[in-house]
C-alpha cells in the first residue's frame, strides 16, 4: 500500500506562473504547432525565471505523494523532462520559497539523474548543479520516451512534471518508465486540468485576429481529463489498481490586480510568436483585449486559475 498522502498535497498554491505547458504554444500563422524542443531551446534562459515559482509548487505537491523518508544515498531518482532541474532542486536543496514538504530535501541525498530533450535546458540544469552543489546529480540530453541508456529496474522513482503530453510515442514512453522502475517503485506524472491563462490568451487573440488559426497553449481536450492520464499509464504497463489520481491548484498570482495580469500576459514568453507579422495597431490593442477577458475576481485579486492532475503509479513488487 502507498503511504498516506501528507497534508501538503491538498494545498492550493497561488504564485507567479508561466507554465512549462508553453511547450505546446502554437507558433505559425497557419496554426502549425512549434516543436516543444525548439521552443524550450529558445526559451531556456528565461524559463526558470518565469515558470519556476509555480512549477516548483506543483512539483512539490507531486513529490509529497512519495515515501520520501524511505529514500537515502542508495536510492536513484529520475527527473524526466527535467528542464533546469526544478524537481531535482526540491529533492536536494532547501527551498527558498514558502513551501514545506516533510522529507524534503532528502538527507542523505539520493542519486538524481535529469534528462531533457533540449540541450539548453540541460545546460541550465548543470549550471544549477554547480551553483547548488548537487554532488549526487547529473543530467543528459535525452528524450524522455527513450530510456535505453538506463538498465531495467534501476530507479526507485521517476518524476515527469508537465512533460508527458509532449511525448511523440506515449505508449513507448510510459513503457520505458515501467521497465526502468524497480519493483515497488513509483512513477509520478502531472498534467493540466484547468488552464485559465489559455482562455485569456485565446480570447484576446481571437478578438484581434479572429481567423488566425493560432491556438496559444493548445492541448488536445482529452489531455485535460484524468481518464486520459490513467489510460496512458495503463497501456504503458501500470495496473489500474496501482494508479491514484489527485489534484493540485498552482494558481498563477500575477500581482495585486488586473494590470499585473495584463503585464504578465504581454511577456514575450507568451507573445513573441503570437505577434509575428502583426501591425503596430494590432499589437497596441493587445493589453485592452486581454483586460476584457478578465473575470471580476481576477481583476480584484490578480490570480488566474491553473489546476493540475497528479498521477501516482506504482510498479508491482
Amino acid at each position: 500500500m502507498r503511504p498516506p498522502v501528507p497534508q501538503f498535497a491538498s494545498f492550493v498554491f497561488r504564485n507567479p506562473f508561466l507554465t512549462t505547458f508553453i511547450a505546446n504554444i502554437t507558433s505559425g500563422i497557419s496554426g502549425k504547432m512549434a516543436t516543444p524542443q525548439l521552443h524550450f531551446q529558445k526559451n531556456a534562459s528565461a524559463y526558470e525565471k518565469h515558470a519556476g515559482a509555480t512549477s516548483t509548487r506543483l512539483a512539490a505537491a507531486a513529490l509529497s505523494h512519495l515515501p520520501l523518508s524511505s529514500y537515502n544515498s542508495s536510492s536513484h531518482i529520475l527527473d524526466s523532462a527535467a528542464g533546469p532541474g526544478i524537481v531535482t532542486k526540491l529533492l536536494l536543496s532547501p527551498s527558498t520559497l514558502d513551501i514545506s514538504v516533510p522529507g524534503l530535501p532528502i538527507v542523505p541525498p539520493p542519486r538524481v539523474t535529469g534528462i531533457d530533450f533540449a540541450p539548453a535546458m540541460i545546460e541550465s540544469f548543470l549550471a544549477n548543479k554547480a551553483a547548488y552543489g548537487w554532488t549526487t546529480a547529473d543530467a543528459f540530453v535525452q528524450d524522455s520516451e527513450d530510456l535505453s541508456r538506463f538498465q531495467d529496474a534501476g530507479f526507485d522513482a521517476i518524476i515527469m512534471s508537465l512533460g508527458i503530453f509532449t511525448l511523440k510515442d506515449l505508449v513507448a514512453g510510459v513503457a520505458e518508465m515501467y521497465r526502468t522502475l524497480k519493483p515497488g517503485g513509483y512513477a509520478v506524472v502531472t498534467t493540466w486540468k484547468v488552464r485559465r491563462a489559455a482562455d485569456i490568451l485565446q480570447g484576446a487573440l481571437d478578438a484581434i485576429r479572429p481567423n488566425s488559426g493560432m491556438k496559444p497553449m493548445y492541448m488536445p481536450p482529452e489531455w485535460l481529463t484524468k481518464e486520459k492520464l490513467v489510460s496512458v499509464l495503463e497501456v504503458g504497463g501500470f495496473p489500474s489498481d496501482r494508479i491514484e489520481i489527485s489534484e493540485a491548484s498552482p494558481n498563477w498570482e500575477c500581482g495585486p490586480g488586473e494590470e499585473d495580469i495584463v503585464k504578465a500576459l504581454s511577456s514575450p514568453m507568451w507573445t513573441a510568436k503570437i505577434w509575428e507579422g502583426w501591425s503596430e495597431e494590432e499589437i497596441g490593442r493587445w493589453d485592452g483585449e486581454v483586460r476584457k477577458q478578465l473575470l471580476d475576481h481576477e481583476k480584484k485579486t490578480g490570480v488566474v486559475e491553473m489546476t493540475a492532475w497528479i498521477s501516482v503509479a506504482r510498479k508491482p513488487s
